[in-house]
């Protein structure tokens, strides 16, 4: 099929918006479905309900998005003026749904019953070169022919992702009387930043009746008989590259198997004895290609689906750091695209100083008309020092010098901006505080509004010193005094590792709470601490701020059950008053959060309760689509025969929640790389009880490709290396007390 996408500017006639703001349209709207199909490929992706509609119309949780735009707001299929009955609908690896329908009793033209279960519908949906196919075919399988009318609805509100998130706006653009044509309709809106955007809707065989929403087709179709139906939706924006000529159903779905299985190849290959938990990974693994951005040459990770299909510094990192088991080039492009985003100036507006990793980059019309300043956007005082930690540990797995050299003045630059700008009063420890007016109040990964609370409710004011944050600076200095001793830099090797040391006592006198023996959250604008119990202290384990006693202290403390919801850690304990397991950042679970507390436990050879989780979280994620963790869940606590509570917006997928089994599994198997010294470490590997072997394929070490066969024995886990292949490599096993 080929559609037309020149712009018939004389035809344009200017209608009212058909989109009405959030506060009033979104109402009475149910939350986020969990069951909701989602296509991705990049920026570009689709979520649908299960019978593949997008409705409610205008509904913020389904739509067809291209570059943080919906270009599709509302689509339905009717049969005779019904909804089709779904019986069953399923993704393959997030670019294909194929979804099975049927018609109720419905009353036909010629006054008789059609039987319920007699007309089969199979709908095909694809995404493929960012054009979104939608292929129906309907069969007959009553003894007589039968007329029936088939209607497909259409509606595009254009409307900026930052809407859809709930952001009201006193204004909008232009947009114009949808252009009816044989086969095709097109919707036009231009936007306050000048720029117009359409959607070109194309429809194979030309429908009988055809208005400015709706298309209609009027069949009779005979006895075990098929009728097909192919209709592709372009994204279209003026002045951008022109999107595929290529509308072939077919040879897009080859080409997106094709990729993927390309993508396979260069990644670890995991499999075990239990079927669901390979299919889980999958799933994952499936994630990660699937919320790839192209950005120049190279990948990167783009957040979670639907309102975060973008670059986020800490998201893009962290689901990196999480996935360099599986494939290193991921952490190796998104370290190259952070480094070209990197702050150069001390702006206001977007929250930028020199040398500040971003926090997230945007397109679409309020960023480009200036609206919201997230075009980049700078406000997030974790990206930075978590930016040195990925560059150290892409080092130990990859031991690429090329890449080092490349990326050591945004280094530079990276430290200069912790030591110049993140410590904002000149104590020791970085802090934020907004000053752009349409920023971020709250700058750590709990970014939600009333996140940092204290014990008695009130909301602490910032600049707030985070605890976590303070020991991701404490790793950045300590691994970068390593990294860059290597590479010759011995001075301000000696002086990071000093910073660091002092670092380490200052954090301990200021945030640890004696009484409860455990970590504050925080420090306040006083520099009084946030004395609540969260998970935030969890997350020191895996940055070796902590000496071995209070890495044992918050180990104990977590596993406490107001803390350990029995499905995973919470990030507030419902021991405190301000404890709300349904809100976002108060007392709910989140796999990432999870999968880094467990990776630090792993580090200070704590393994039954990373192996706790491991099971708790794999438990969780069998209650999703496709065994998919989401973004977040409620932290009710889990009882006998109980299901996690799904939280109501969740994003999912979410590339570090889709990370969080990945890291998990490599930290209780112990993999630990040295690819500079050409060695793998095996440290103390354990399975869980539930897996009696998994097997490891295509371990990527530096330039070497690694087998590795675990399996158990009763309590005991043993490691096999089973070939290696480019560069030699040696592989320790080791057992310690």
């Amino acid at each position: 099929m080929s559609t037309r996408t020149s712009i018939p500017q004389a035809e344009l006639v200017e209608i009212p918006s058909p989109y009405v703001e959030p506060r009033v349209a979104f109402q009475t709207l149910e939350p986020r479905k969990v069951n909701n199909l989602t296509l991705i490929e990049g920026k570009t992706f689709l979520s649908t309900t299960v019978a593949g509609d997008i409705t409610p119309a205008g509904a913020p949780d389904v739509g067809f998005f291209h570059d943080d735009t919906r270009f599709l707001s509302y689509l339905e299929m009717k049969v005779g003026g019904h909804r089709a009955v779904v019986l069953s609908s399923s993704t393959e690896n997030t670019f294909v749904s194929q979804i099975e329908l049927t018609t109720g009793n419905i009353t036909l033209r010629d006054s008789f019953d059609l039987p319920e279960n007699t007309i089969h519908i199979r709908r095909e949906q694809l995404l493929g070169n960012d054009v979104f196919f939608d292929r129906f075919t309907f069969e007959n399988f009553n003894l007589a022919p039968v007329d029936m009318f088939i209607e497909l609805s259409f509606e595009a509100d254009f409307v900026d992702v930052f809407q859809v998130r709930g952001c009201p706006r006193s204004a909008h653009g232009q947009y114009y009387r949808p252009v009816v044509e044989r086969d095709r309709l097109s919707f036009y809106y231009r936007g306050l930043d000048g720029m117009l955007r359409y959607t070109v809707v194309a429809m194979q065989p030309a429908p009988a009746h055809i208005g400015e929403r709706t298309a209609r087709w009027d069949l009779k179709l005979p006895p075990l008989k098929r009728f097909h139906i192919e209709v592709t939706v372009t994204p279209m924006v003026e002045g951008r590259r022109s999107v595929s000529s290529n509308y072939d159903f077919a040879a897009n779905l080859k080409r997106r198997r094709e990729t993927y299985s390309e993508w396979q190849s260069l990644s670890t290959i995991f499999s075990s004895s239990h079927g669901v938990f390979d299919a889980a990974l999958q799933t994952a693994i499936g994630d990660f290609h699937a919320l790839q951005i192209p950005e120049g040459d190279q990948c990167t990770i783009g957040a979670g689906i639907p309102w975060f299909a973008t670059i986020f510094g800490r998201d893009s990192i962290i689901a990196s750091y999480q996935a360099l088991a599986l494939n290193p080039q991921l952490a190796m492009d998104t370290l190259r695209v952070l480094a070209r985003y990197q702050g150069t100036e001390y702006n206001d507006w977007r929250d930028e100083e020199p040398g500040k990793i971003l926090h997230e980059l945007r397109d679409g019309e309020m960023t480009r008309s200036g609206e919201m300043p997230f075009g980049p956007y700078y406000g997030s005082v974790d990206a930075t020092p978590l930016f040195l930690i990925l560059l150290s540990e892409t080092y130990n797995w990859t031991a690429d010098d090329e890449l080092m050299r490349e990326l050591l003045p945004a280094a530079y630059r990276a430290l200069d901006w912790i030591d110049r700008y993140g410590d904002l009063d000149g104590d020791g420890f970085v802090e934020f505080l907004r000053r752009s007016p349409k920023g971020l109040v709250n700058q750590g990964w709990k970014d939600s509004w009333d996140a940092n609370m204290r014990p008695d409710g009130s909301v602490a004011r910032p600049p707030l010193a985070l605890v976590e944050v303070q020991g991701y600076v404490y790793e950045a200095k300590y691994r970068m005094a390593s990294l860059l001793r290597a590479f010759g830099d011995t001075g301000r090797a000696e002086h990071l590792r000093k910073e660091a040391a002092d670092l380490a006592k200052r954090l301990e006198k200021a945030f640890w709470m004696a009484e409860p023996g455990y970590y504050a959250m925080a420090l306040d604008d006083k520099k009084r601490p946030l004395e609540v119990i969260s998970s935030n202290a969890g997350q020191l384990l895996f940055t070796r701020v902590l000496t071995r006693d209070r890495a044992r202290a918050v180990v104990n403390r977590l596993m406490h059950e107001d803390m350990f919801t029995g499905w995973g850690w919470r990030t507030l304990a419902s021991s405190e008053r301000v404890f709300n397991p349904l809100s976002y950042h108060r007392g709910s679970v989140w796999p990432h959060d999870n999968s880094l507390i467990a990776h630090g436990m792993a580090l200070n050879e704590f393994r039954r309760p990373v192996l706790r989780i491991l099971t708790a979280m794999f438990q969780a994620a069998l209650n999703f689509r496709d065994y998919r963790l989401p973004e977040l869940f409620c932290g009710v606590q889990r009882r006998e025969n109980d299901e996690p509570v799904h939280y109501p917006v969740s994003c999912s997928p979410q590339a570090w929640a889709s990370g969080a089994l990945l890291l998990i599994l490599s930290s209780v198997l112990g993999i630990r790389p040295s690819a500079p010294r050409k060695e793998l470490n095996i440290v103390n590997p354990a399975l869980p009880d539930w897996l009696d072997h998994l097997h490891i394929r295509n371990l990527r070490v530096g330039k070497s490709r690694v087998g590795l066969d675990f399996s158990r024995r009763r309590d005991r886990t043993f490691c096999n290396v089973v070939d290696i292949e480019g560069d030699k490599l040696l592989v320790n096993v080791a057992f310690k007390k």
